[in-house]
């Protein structure tokens, strides 16, 4: 605990201490000095335990001093002994566009049915399964053979054939990936701080028995008289009627800020436009050679293939593997997300006494 004053000086109500010749009068520019010992600013009272006294500037980033003012016996400027930044704000991320693959599928599934019909393409007429055996793989077979001129009623049977569609593919799927930028975009731009806080010795005639520090020169009018501690803090008592900062320390080691910022995954959503190709051929003979008729098949709708002349032997039909027709996806993602935010364990408090105290 500290004595009210050193020998001969007054103590103020406020706590400051000042020679015994102080003129208190309307003209007294230099209340609360302590000229006679060797100061001339303000006396300021001693920061409390676990606070360091520090000339505070505090303001927008760019109009920040690069040098602590003449404040020491010899005025010469010095450089901040503390660096601090506050309200942080970034560009979002420069994010790779994503994109997707082509699609990928697999056909295995034939046509569910195969018919010859009593009657041209899209004309009514009676019908005869043409289909193959059970567990049909689609090579050549003479199931369901029909002799030449064969009639359906007083109607030749052989006009037309009729392949119902291939089955859809399964297990579609576009596969996602990100298109990189040029390398003058890629990445994440430089945080800015829109405020900033230069910290300051504050030099003083220290006395341990008085209580409080005359200091070599008054401040500035653009630095406050302060105390700092690492951390959020309440002000201290006798520190809590002034401007309260918190802003966070920028070391060469911690920026002083925490990165946040990222691009969401790429993701491609259902395929669109695949499906599923084969040829279906048809012959005269039970052996497949001799070729009546080769004709494309997909799983988009059934195919029908009139027979020229009507009433041909129609004796054996083959079907190529289904092959996949790839389709296209529509890509979802890359896309900014997330802030930088000031690092909590970078914080530090300034306390400070207002311009009058």
């Amino acid at each position: 605990m500290y004595t009210p004053c050193p020998d001969n000086y007054i103590c103020l109500e406020d706590g400051s201490c000042v020679p015994p010749d102080w003129d208190a009068g309307p003209d007294a520019s230099d209340a609360g000095t302590s000229s006679a010992i060797g100061c001339t600013g303000p006396c300021i009272p001693h920061p409390p335990d676990g606070w360091d006294l520090r000339a505070l500037w505090h303001g927008p980033s760019a109009d920040a001093p690069t040098r602590c003012p003449a404040l020491g016996a010899h005025g010469q400027e010095a450089l901040p002994v503390f660096l601090g930044r506050a309200d942080v704000s970034a560009p979002p991320a420069n994010c790779d566009p994503c994109k997707c693959t082509e699609s990928t599928g697999t056909c295995t599934a034939l046509p569910e049915t195969i018919e010859i019909r009593a009657a041209i393409c899209d004309a009514a007429g009676s019908s005869l399964p043409f289909g193959g055996p059970e567990g049909w793989d689609g090579s050549c077979t003479d199931a369901h053979a029909l002799a030449a001129d064969a009639m359906c009623g007083s109607a030749l049977c052989a006009q037309s054939i009729v392949v119902s569609s291939l089955g859809p593919p399964v297990g579609e799927a576009c596969e996602p990936f990100a298109e990189p930028l040029p390398v003058a975009h890629y990445g994440l731009p430089e945080p800015t701080w829109k405020i900033s806080a230069i910290g300051c010795m504050i030099p003083t005639c220290n006395f341990p028995s008085s209580s409080c520090l005359p200091s070599i020169r008054r401040m500035p009018d653009e630095f406050r008289t302060c105390v700092k501690r690492t951390g959020e803090h309440a002000c201290p008592t006798g520190w809590d009627r002034g401007e309260r900062f918190v802003v966070y320390e920028v070391t060469s080691e911690r920026s002083g800020w925490i990165e946040g910022r990222e691009c969401t995954a790429c993701a491609c959503g259902a395929p669109v436009g695949g499906g599923c190709l084969a040829r279906v051929r048809t012959f005269e003979d039970g052996a497949c050679s001799k070729l009546l008729s080769d004709d494309p098949i997909a799983s988009f709708g059934d195919q029908c293939t009139n027979v020229l002349p009507a009433g041909l032997p129609i004796g054996s039909k083959e079907i190529t593997p289904p092959e996949y027709l790839p389709g296209a996806c529509e890509p979802s993602g890359g896309e900014p997300s997330g802030d930088v935010q000031e690092d909590p364990e970078q914080a530090v408090t300034f306390c400070c006494r207002p311009p009058e105290a």
